[in-house]
């Protein structure tokens, strides 16, 4: 049985869902308007690089201009993800950018046809709404589904209304973590040895404690921490720090929608004629009890733990390092920084276009897309943590290979990179150059990057005879954990760096072997090479297919430096 109420409240209810949708709709329409006719754009600030000026959650507006100046800050592209950061200097050949937070300008020039816009404003925090906005409205649609399930009275309505609005709000929080945040940006050991340096930052709204350190919105600082975790690693565990009555505030504007929820009570019974009474409806309470506690265990929770607690830990092996800021965040912001120009390919390996087996290079010119041998398969597990989307492709060992567009005459001035992960040494090509097109039956074949039967990573040209670079002998490669390699053949020799730091170099051999050839990942013959650091040994005959996973493998046209090979480390750390 049902009340009166009900069966005239679901008309209602349908007219004024119709009204808003309406609404919505039309002011949509303006706004849209609006931004075409002036140029006005919206960006949501996702990385800490800009620190105070512009912390992580601040909503951008940006407009065109005929100039800018030296000290504006500007939203551009680099052929990636849009990026906000100052001009820090301006010549014909366009503009240096540099992030206010970094220790160091960008590594590209900012063309004027990059440039989308001014920074006219910077709104802290509303970009978080923004970007909730989406996941917000589908809880709004998805509670209101569950209250059309079946015809119901005002108090079950706004009873599983209310309840659902605020779940939703309380889970999209802990996933955007808008209030607590704190990311590491770099570490090093401390004088002693005895601890170590978190150069860490605030990316939350509210001010949190890292250590004796309180860090307001965008703030960086270099903290000291000699705690340490069972496994040996140092830890810091930052603690959210605002004020009481903010914090009250806070807990009390997550649960207002629940309070209304459970202070919506049935009417009391109206007689009917026959003498029955009509039996209130309570099956709100079987959705509203469950709901309330995890609600405000989630509530607790959001406005008690940050969201990085215990989660800088660093093994620290080395105690004189230089402490010092990143230019990139991401793995994607590192290979684009260099440019299109100084890089001959660079991919996310994330299988982009499957059922065309086919690798967008990072830039998105349709020229520079590879091929993959066979339909890649993708895996969660990946290296560089903080780029979307977190996937890696699986090489199998024996089809699997991509293959870079166009055909190169004996480069001799090159840089190879990529993220691998692998547990079996005696390994495949990780990186690598072959006479052969779309084959990994290569003719010719050096400048490459392989795993040797001991586990070691090695890097190989041709001169004439085999000549390898490799790291040290004791420690495998082959371990089952991410790890970055760069190698690089320049008129400064060999040189190869992993995880970072320069394990090995040859600055006697500059040349590679002369033919022409094409730029592989993943495969490639191997037959007759070198076990480690080698001049002229041949003991080592690999397959032709590595097994394992890649992620963002790049080849660039010039060597790295040594700042840049740690700073691309730091961008997938």
């Amino acid at each position: 049985m049902r009340s009166d109420t009900a069966a005239t409240v679901r008309p209602a209810r349908g007219r004024h869902a119709i009204a808003a949708a309406i609404a919505v709709g039309l002011l949509a329409a303006v706004v849209a308007a609006v931004f075409a006719v002036t140029g006005l754009r919206l960006f949501v600030i996702q990385t800490p690089s800009m620190g105070q000026t512009a912390p992580v959650g601040t909503l951008v507006v940006t407009a065109p201009a005929e100039q800018y100046a030296t000290g504006e800050i500007i939203t551009f592209s680099m052929g990636g993800p849009a990026i906000t950061h100052r001009i820090v200097a301006a010549d014909d050949a366009g503009f240096t950018t540099q992030g206010d937070l970094n220790g160091a300008p960008d590594g590209w020039t900012v063309s004027g046809d990059q440039v989308i816009g001014r920074v006219i404003s910077l709104v802290p925090g509303l970009g978080f709404l923004l970007a909730a906005t989406p996941w917000l409205l589908l809880g709004v649609v998805l509670t209101e589904a569950v209250t059309w399930v079946r015809r119901a009275g005002v108090q079950w309505i706004w009873s599983v209304r209310l309840t659902g609005w605020a779940t939703t709000v309380t889970l999209v929080a802990l996933w955007l973590r808008p209030w607590f945040n704190v990311r590491l940006l770099d570490f090093r050991g401390n004088d002693e040895g005895t601890g170590a340096l978190l150069h860490v930052v605030n990316t939350g709204l509210l001010p949190v404690l890292t250590g004796a350190t309180r860090l307001v919105s965008g703030q960086d600082a270099v903290v000291e921490t000699t705690e340490r975790l069972a496994t040996g690693a140092f830890s810091l565990t930052p603690t959210p720090d605002p004020e009481p009555l903010i914090r009250l505030l806070l807990i009390a504007l997550c649960l207002l929608p629940l309070v209304g929820a459970l202070s919506v009570r049935d009417s009391d019974p109206v007689a009917l004629a026959s003498g029955r009474r009509v039996r209130p409806d309570r099956r709100a309470g079987r959705v509203v009890v469950p709901v309330v506690i995890l609600t405000v265990v989630a509530v607790v929770l959001l406005t008690s733990i940050s969201a990085s607690t215990a989660a800088f830990a660093s093994r620290v092996t080395n105690s004189k390092d230089t402490a010092g800021t990143n230019p990139f965040f991401t793995c994607r912001s590192a290979e684009l920084g260099l440019g299109t120009s100084a890089t001959t390919g660079a991919y996310a390996l994330s299988a982009t276009n499957p059922s065309a087996r086919t690798e967008n290079d990072l830039s998105g010119q349709t020229a520079r897309r590879a091929s993959y041998a066979v339909t890649p398969v993708t895996t969660s597990s990946v290296g560089c943590v903080r780029d979307s989307p977190l996937a890696s492709v699986t090489f199998n060992g024996t089809s699997q290979c991509l293959y870079l567009p166009g055909s190169f005459s004996s480069p001799n001035t090159f840089a190879l990179e990529a993220w691998f992960r692998t547990s079996s040494t005696s390994n495949g090509k990780i990186v690598g150059f072959g006479s052969a097109s779309q084959l990994a039956a290569d003719g010719q074949y050096d400048r490459h990057v392989y795993i040797d039967s001991n586990g070691r990573v090695v890097f190989g040209v041709y001169p004439g005879r085999v000549v390898t670079v490799s790291t040290p002998p004791g420690t495998s490669y082959a371990d089952g954990v991410w790890h970055h390699v760069v190698a690089s053949l320049s008129s400064a020799g060999m040189a190869l760096f992993v995880d970072g730091q320069l394990r090995a170099t040859n600055t006697g051999v500059t040349t590679g072997e002369g033919y022409t050839g094409f730029w592989k990942v993943g495969c490639g013959s191997l037959s007759a090479w070198a076990n480690g650091t080698s001049d002229g040994t041949i003991d080592y005959s690999g397959p032709s297919y590595f097994t394992g996973q890649i992620q963002y493998a790049a080849v660039y046209k010039r060597a790295l430096s040594a700042d840049e090979v740690r700073w691309h480390y730091a961008g997938g750390r």
